[in-house]
């Protein structure tokens, strides 16, 4: 939300949590004119344009796939879906209903991710035959705690910011990636 708060094409007009109460203090909080408890009632709000998903990863085809019931163009976190069939599924009910699919894979609007593209294909660097991405966070104490889930998040830290890794190679040097190797450590702090 303090993202939005800077963006100045835009305005977060209604948000959705999982009970009404934790809705209400959220909006509240960010000034957040509307607040829902389910994602059917949020996409029926004619105050609603378009819709940013960014619950846990097992939910994002359900609500990916309502909002685009409703007509509204949709922004999902990554990864897009637990597995590549429910990607499918979204991919295929956005263009049968004509509505804006997107994920968010942010490094790709970043300045020196295009700044490193744009030198790479002007071979500043000569050719590459080996990269590597790697991406880290805090985690033991991150407020998205479902994030250890794997009923609710898939392949977890990984898939959560290894698919940056991954994109961002595949957009920076515009090329596919062949292999991919992953670990997730955790250390004590």
């Amino acid at each position: 939300m303090p993202g939005f708060a800077l963006a100045r094409s835009c305005k977060v007009s209604a948000l959705s949590r999982r009970d009404m109460a934790s809705a209400r203090e959220s909006a509240a909080q960010y000034k957040i004119p509307l607040a829902f408890d389910s994602i059917p009632e949020l996409c029926r709000s004619p105050e609603v344009d378009a819709v940013l998903v960014t619950t846990p990863n097992a939910l994002h085809l359900s609500d990916v796939l309502t909002a685009i019931e409703h007509g509204k163009p949709v922004l999902c976190e990554k990864p897009m879906a637990m597995n590549a069939g429910e990607c499918k599924q979204m991919v295929k009910a956005a263009r049968r209903a004509h509505v804006l699919l997107g994920v968010a894979q942010v490094f790709r609007f970043e300045d020196s991710t295009a700044r490193l593209r744009e030198r790479i294909a002007a071979g500043q660097i000569g050719r590459t035959i080996f990269a590597r991405s790697e991406f880290s966070y805090p985690a033991n104490h991150h407020k998205r705690t479902w994030l250890t889930d794997p009923k609710l998040a898939g392949s977890g830290p990984i898939g959560d910011v290894g698919v940056h890794c991954v994109d961002a190679l595949r957009y920076i040097l515009q090329d596919e990636v062949i292999r991919v190797m992953a670990r997730g450590l955790w250390d004590d702090r």
